[in-house]
């Protein structure tokens, strides 16, 4: 009985883990700003459930801070101007939906797609 349920555990182990998605790569988006649209780049590394990298705008290149990694979400933090912004996604099939929080106003879904390695090698 107990290496029944042993292998029970072992089996939804396996499964929640093959349904995390993996994030790791460069990812682009469009943000609307009161200034007008401005692109964003992110690159995002996961380890376990730790994520760092960065995200490269019109301000140049930022550092992701405070990065957590659940099956389908991640959260993360980027200080600019002495103000930090939360961000909270979730990962879809192809697409990151992004949420931000911290800000003076309500931002619209930053909607994030994965560039591909002939779009990174291009540039």
């Amino acid at each position: 009985m107990l290496r029944l349920i042993s292998l029970g555990v072992v089996a939804l182990l396996a499964m929640s883990m093959s349904h995390a998605q993996d994030i790791t790569g460069k990812w682009k988006g469009e943000m609307q700003s009161p200034g007008g649209p401005m692109q964003l780049t992110f690159a995002f590394e996961t380890s376990g459930d730790s994520l760092t990298g960065t995200v490269a705008g019109p301000m140049g290149e930022i550092p992701l801070t405070n990065g957590k990694v659940g099956n389908n979400t991640f959260t993360f933090d980027v200080n600019v101007n002495e103000m930090t912004i939360g961000h909270q996604c979730t990962v879809m099939s192809d697409s990151i939906s992004m949420r931000l929080t911290g800000m003076p106003e309500d931002a619209p879904a930053i909607i994030l797609k994965r560039v591909s390695e002939t779009d990174s090698k291009s540039k």
